[in-house]
This record gives C-alpha cells, structure tokens and sequence, in this order.
C-alpha cells in the first residue's frame, strides 16, 4: 500500500506535538526552574496548535482530491 502526500503530511503534523510533551514530563520530574517550565510549556501549546491547524489542512485536501477523484 502506497503512503499518500497529504497523508503522510498529516501524520507528520500528529507526531511532531510529541516531543514538547515528552521534555515537560521529564522537567517535571526534575524540579527546573520555572521559567524554563514555562518557555517550552509555551512553545508545546504553540507546536499543538500548529498540528491541529496543519492536520486539518491535509486531511481537508485529501478529502476534497478524493471526491473530484470520485466525480
């Protein structure tokens, strides 16, 4: 099975919210200082929306080529 443009696209807008997530967790457990805490909790709700609005994008595009394809 072939791995479509928009769909890899989309999954790539999923997984790159990850990685802010895994690096607060480990602040966290750390005890840093808080100002660094919230700098990067900042930038992980920025990386969240950019991959919302990304994934939506994509998966819109590939739903609207399926249906001119179905036409």
């Amino acid at each position: 099975m072939e791995l479509k443009l928009t769909d890899a696209l989309a999954f790539g807008a999923l997984i790159s919210a990850v990685d802010p997530v895994a690096t607060l967790a480990i602040f966290s457990a750390m005890d840093v200082e808080p100002t660094l805490n919230m700098l990067v909790f900042g930038e992980s709700i920025l990386n969240d929306a950019v991959s919302i609005v990304l994934c939506n994008i994509m998966m819109k595009d590939s739903f609207e080529r399926q249906a001119c394809l179905n036409f």
